[in-house]
């Protein structure tokens, strides 16, 4: 998958684990993660301003509620908007 809109397609590092719930929620939504979260670069859209300063790779620290799994012909890949990421590690 390539990332396009300013999006960045990542790998979550940290990873917590996973509650019951009671309720249905849609597989797209991340839920019980914490307010932030440290993820590795796969790929930068050429379209957001980190394209030049992010590589596959870095470690960034990003807003963990504003990350979005999506499940596409059995793939699954998690991506972030660039405007939701807080600093590099």
């Amino acid at each position: 998958m390539t990332p396009l809109n300013r999006s960045l397609l990542v790998n979550i590092l940290e990873q917590e684990e996973e509650k019951q719930s009671a309720f249905y929620l849609p597989d797209d939504v991340v839920t019980g993660k914490k307010p932030f979260e440290v993820v590795e670069i796969v790929d930068v859209s050429s379209e957001s301003k980190f394209v030049d300063k992010l590589n596959p790779g870095d470690k960034i620290v990003v807003e963990g509620h504003m990350l979005r799994k999506i499940n596409v012909f059995g793939e699954t890949a998690t991506l972030i908007e660039d405007n939701y990421v807080l600093a590099k590690m």
